[in-house]
């Protein structure tokens, strides 16, 4: 029988948890650390590439394709960063939540549909939204949009152009249900238990040619851990995929009338 880690982890004799514990720490304010020192310099590097492809002056213009290419790798590196960042707080505040609030849930859902309409531009996906306004949760709103945007823009990196997208917010058993569906690429079985893994990738040429960072699932995870919610992801290669967020029913707040 396997053990989970926090099993393997209790049988280990005190000196030595404590000192995994202080590595993972090390770990945690290292990666914060340098992600800070990066954001600084990698801003001023985007500003000026802004600057040049906003010019339209005769002496950039054979340079134009370089400097395209250099502002969208300079985009991805702020968006790693700033992913960095996120999972480092998520990581060291695990447990803790100041900013609970009750949010709805279902106005955030269009607002985030709509980005998703925006990121999947020409690959026209049909992108439906089923959510129930009264559905309200009790939680982080930031970390809570966090979650949701980056499930949903996934199925739109991973579904190929005209497929269908169909978010559903939904109470079933006293618990409230996040589910997203896709016609997409679909996931082989020996990646989903990993998805949620910082920087894995089940198909790593597809997610950094969709500007990818690897981090978004390993974001969601902790979110979802911080507001007491499973995952349940379920799969078939070629035939999309079905990501379902369950949370707990002292979190899921019904109204009985709508926002």
């Amino acid at each position: 029988m396997k053990q989970t880690i926090q099993e393997l982890l209790a049988s280990l004799p005190t000196e030595v948890t404590n000192h995994i514990q202080y590595l993972e720490r090390m770990r945690q304010d290292f990666v914060a650390n340098v992600s800070h020192e990066l954001r600084t310099p990698l801003t001023v590097i985007h500003g000026y590439l802004e600057a040049l492809l906003d010019q339209d002056l005769d002496e950039t213009k054979p340079w134009k394709k370089i400097f395209t290419q250099m502002h969208q790798q300079s985009l991805r590196m702020e968006n790693l960063i700033e992913n960095l960042l996120l999972l480092s707080h998520l990581e060291s505040a695990e447990g803790e939540n100041k900013f609970e609030k009750q949010t709805p849930v279902a106005s955030l859902l269009i607002t985030i549909c709509n980005e998703a309409k925006e990121l999947s531009g020409h690959l026209n996906h049909q992108i439906q939204l089923h959510a129930d306004d009264k559905l309200c949760l009790l939680g982080n709103p930031e970390e809570l949009r966090s979650l949701f945007s980056n499930i949903i823009f996934n199925a739109v990196k991973y579904t190929p152009a005209n497929g269908q997208i169909t978010i559903d917010w939904y109470y079933q058993k006293n618990q409230a249900h996040f589910r997203v569906t896709d016609s997409g690429i679909g996931i082989a079985p020996e990646h989903i238990p990993k998805l949620t893994e910082r920087f894995y990738r089940a198909d790593p040429a597809r997610s950094r040619s969709s500007g990818g960072t690897g981090l978004g699932l390993a974001i969601a995870k902790h979110v979802l851990i911080r507001h007491q919610a499973l995952l349940d992801i379920k799969s078939q290669l070629g035939k999309g995929s079905v990501f379902t967020c369950i949370f707990p029913a002292n979190r899921s707040i019904y109204l009985k009338t709508k926002l």
